[in-house]
């Protein structure tokens, strides 16, 4: 028959107020909220900068005594992180967002997390009640008050102090607070504190202590104690963590907030006495005594007990060093707790963190005590101390406490927005599969509000960059956030040189019959330029950008563009009077069209000609070229419009490009290659103008094969004029490039707020030193070690780690495919 846990381990809690508890022994506890600290994947320094705080910290709390650090999961409330971006999804496609992004993302993530949660990291401090009051007087009122107090709670009478009391309390509070500072943290609300005192007993949303104690604790089971509340009944059972002798880089609390299951884990603290005849100096240096005494008579008598005499002479005799050595020592106790509405599945959760822990650190021991349920539950409770349980204690210096990492995290991406895939530890994940079950830290995005200075970020740009060899997922991506920002209010124009997207959303179509997919996809409209199409000709020429609004200034980005793209035809630098008339003729152009006159690239042929033979052989070369390739798009003679893009959803592509590829060498590109290139430095000039279109409109470019904007300064020079639209056009350029020096220039520094790399593997050092990481044998491999779709990654916040990409939707994963099987393929991979 189910029993309510025995008065002697109740809760010691009697009142509360903002961030302060008051016990049933007169003891004022002060609890505090903890900003977790972003530990960058493979970055040795920021774990060092963080243990030095994190020991500075427990140096000068020894004054208190005591101290409870609680890492507790929570619900995440991922409905609505994912679902509040609502009010930005585009009209049009609203009940898709609704399906999409309100619907199945959170059902499918929910179902298999059950729910999705966050860690959150507290600390409480005891404050020192001989403070208090300044005189025997108010002291001697003190202690008769709370006398009164436990006895009016032995009869359950109400009886609550007013504001004042607290109030003796305000001075440690605030210098407990300065204490914690540097590990980034403040002064729990009253919620937050109601929700944790709730916790143990179900009941995080009941005020009342007797309200929210109103639970049965069933404790007929071995080892598990089943909790019964008015609507829910569901096991608990609390292990005690015992940590091997070296905990040097034994970051054990990150590696148990790996597991998909919620793992609450409370740790007991206690700075003992060290001096004085009663002070733990004093005891250890008797021990030592005993032991040497008992060493030397066990080697007197040769008794089989003197190696256990010269062990624990041994380590009195190091205990005596500790002591005397400037770091704090402490005692301390670690219990993990874990839950589920399931008897079964509990035992399954703990035989996976024996396993997992075992195997992290083979002298790593937990222990699930069969008998002591009931005294552990009491020992997890806030404002209760390190407690009697001496088999369960340790003994360490700080330092080695700081060596569990308590308070840190490996989340990543915004706290708002739509999933792209789960944060990874550093270890090796051969597939997306294997990487996304190993995680329950979810990649969230929110990429409409990078530009809106949000608090704590360390950049406002908008741009997202992405880099990686062919094949590693970088494409997939890609395409996968465009999908996601269709969804949004948001005005968008992909660039494809590879004329991939219609081919495979078309394809997509022909077999996906759900109705929101196939809206999605038709929402897209295509446009694709034909050098064979009449109506096509000219339509990319960077002179018509120009028209009567604009000013000589506009001019030598123009001139610029133009005389790259000429120079891709035919190169004319040894030739400085070739080179002095072409910069002539082109301003000259761009003049004329800037007062009004009918003119275009082709014009700057005829002005050419009319200087000396070698000016005039020149253009003639230039138009027996030009009319007959597919140059002839960028290249028109003013009576053609220039490119529009009125649609809210446009992807371009261009027939007939064959781009070389990033790594070759330009000597070596082939006339087709030229004239590609030559054709995408003009439509960089497009993608200009449509980001500056209209401020008051959130727009987007995303452009694939980016690197080749950096192979020539008119490209650098067009780029750099997309990137610097950015806030104050309300402009964001999304850009995928083969290799992470192509998004590091020095002019691009701060240009671009999010960064993704996938592995390079003739790029690494680069990669490691654009997210800040140092460039070691054991980061190289880590980079190496990253398969498909696994990449690094560094947010608005700027945190860097690890991730996977991971797409929810089957029929989102066709569509993004670049690559089809084969029969072959597939004997290949049964066979790996």
């Amino acid at each position: 028959m189910a029993k309510k846990a025995t008065v002697k381990y109740e809760n010691p809690v009697v009142q509360y107020q903002d961030n302060l508890l008051l016990t049933t022994i007169g003891d004022v506890w002060a609890y505090y909220k903890i900003k977790p600290f972003q530990i960058n994947v493979a970055n040795v320094e920021d774990k060092r900068k963080y243990k030095n705080s994190f020991i500075d910290v427990f140096e000068r709390l020894q004054k208190y005594d005591d101290v409870d650090l609680k890492l507790i999961p929570k619900d995440m409330d991922l409905a609505g992180r994912i679902q509040g971006t609502s009010d930005d999804w585009a009209d049009d496609l609203r009940e898709v967002a609704e399906y999409y992004i309100g619907q199945e993302e959170v059902n499918l993530l929910e179902s298999e997390f059950n729910p999705a949660i966050i860690d959150e990291f507290y600390i409480g401090v005891k404050l020192k009640n001989l403070n208090v009051g300044d005189d025997l007087k108010e002291k001697v009122s003190f202690v008769t008050d709370l006398v009164m107090k436990r006895i009016a709670e032995t009869f359950r009478y109400q009886v609550k102090f007013d504001d004042s009391f607290f109030e003796r309390f305000n001075t440690m509070n605030e210098d407990v607070l300065s204490i914690l500072k540097s590990i980034d943290a403040e002064k729990m609300d009253e919620d937050r504190l109601v929700a944790m005192l709730g916790l143990p007993y179900h009941h995080e949303k009941e005020k009342s202590l007797m309200a929210m104690r109103d639970t049965v604790f069933d404790l007929s089971h071995t080892g598990v104690i089943k909790r019964i509340t008015d609507d829910k009944e569901d096991y608990f059972t609390h292990l005690i963590l015992n940590m091997p002798d070296k905990m040097q880089f034994l970051s054990v609390l990150p590696e148990i907030q790996s597991y998909k299951f919620p793992v609450e884990v409370h740790i007991k603290i206690n700075f003992p006495q060290r001096d004085g005849w009663r002070g733990l100096k004093q005891q250890t240096k008797s021990s030592k005594g005993k032991y040497r005494d008992e060493l030397r008579d066990a080697f007197n008598t040769d008794e089989d007990s003197s190696k256990r005499s010269e062990l624990n002479y041994k380590l009195a005799k190091n205990l005596v060093n500790v002591l005397d050595d400037k770091n704090g020592f402490l005692q301390w106790s670690v219990i993990l707790v874990v839950r589920d509405e399931n008897v079964k599945e509990l035992k399954k959760k703990v035989n996976k963190l024996k396993t997992r822990l075992k195997t992290f650190e083979r002298d790593i021991e937990l222990y699930q005590p069969s008998f002591n349920q009931e005294q552990l539950l009491y020992q997890t409770l806030p404002a209760v101390n390190l407690g009697v349980f001496k088999q369960w204690r340790q003994y360490t210096t700080v330092p080695a406490l700081a060596e569990l990492m308590f308070g840190t995290s490996q989340a990543l991406g915004s706290h708002t927005g739509f999933y792209v895939g789960r944060v990874l530890s550093l270890d090796k994940f051969e597939t997306i599969q294997q990487a996304v079950a190993s995680s329950r830290l979810l990649l969230l995005l929110n990429l409409v509000i990078t530009n809106k200075g949000i608090k704590g970020a360390k950049t406002d740009s908008p741009h997202l960059a992405l880099s990686g060899d062919t094949g590693q997922g970088k494409s997939f991506l890609f395409k996968l956030l465009l999908l996601h920002m269709a969804m949004f209010n948001v005005k968008i124009l992909y660039i494809d040189p590879k004329q991939e997207i219609h081919r495979w959303f078309m394809r997509a179509l022909e077999t996906e019959k759900n109705p929101y997919f196939r809206k999605l996809i038709s929402s897209f409209h295509f446009v694709t330029l034909n050098a064979n199409d009449r109506n096509n000709l000219g339509v990319l020429d960077p002179i018509l950008t120009l028209n009567e609004q604009s000013t000589e200034d506009d001019i030598p980005d123009v001139l610029t563009l133009v005389k790259e793209m000429l120079v891709q035809i035919r190169p004319i630098s040894q030739d400085i009077q070739l080179e002095t008339a072409l910069n002539r003729s082109i301003s000259k152009v761009c003049a004329m069209r800037i007062q009004g006159e009918q003119v275009g690239t082709l014009t700057v042929f005829d002005e050419l000609a009319k200087g000396s033979q070698a000016e005039k052989d020149l253009s003639d070369f230039y138009q027996s070229i030009v009319p007959k390739t597919m140059l002839r798009l960028a290249f028109s003679d003013g009576s053609t419009d220039s490119l529009q893009f009125n649609d809210q959803r446009t992807i371009l592509e261009v027939t007939g490009l064959q781009l070389p590829s990033a790594k070759q060498d330009s000597r070596t590109y082939t006339e087709t290659q030229k004239y590609s290139m030559a054709l995408m430095l003009a439509l960089g000039k497009y993608l200009e103008k449509f980001g500056r279109a209209n401020p008051d409109e959130f727009s987007l470019e995303m452009i694939d094969e980016a690197w080749i904007f950096t192979t020539s300064q008119a490209g650098k020079n067009v780029f750099d004029s997309i990137k610097r639209l950015g806030r104050s056009e309300n402009n964001a350029v999304f850009y995928a490039t083969q290799r992470v020096k192509d998004s590091d220039d020095e002019e691009s520094i701060g240009q671009y707020g999010q960064l993704f790399a996938f592995d390079s593997s003739d790029d690494r050092e680069n990669i490691l030193k654009q997210f800040n990481l140092p460039v070691t044998k054991a980061n190289i491999e880590m980079l190496a070690n990253l398969k498909k779709g696994q990449c690094l990654f560094r947010d608005i916040y700027g945190r860097v780690g690890k991730v996977v990409i991971h797409s929810l939707f089957d029929e989102w994963t066709a569509a993004l495919k670049t690559v089809n099987s084969n029969e072959s393929a597939k004997l290949e991979e049964k066979y790996a």
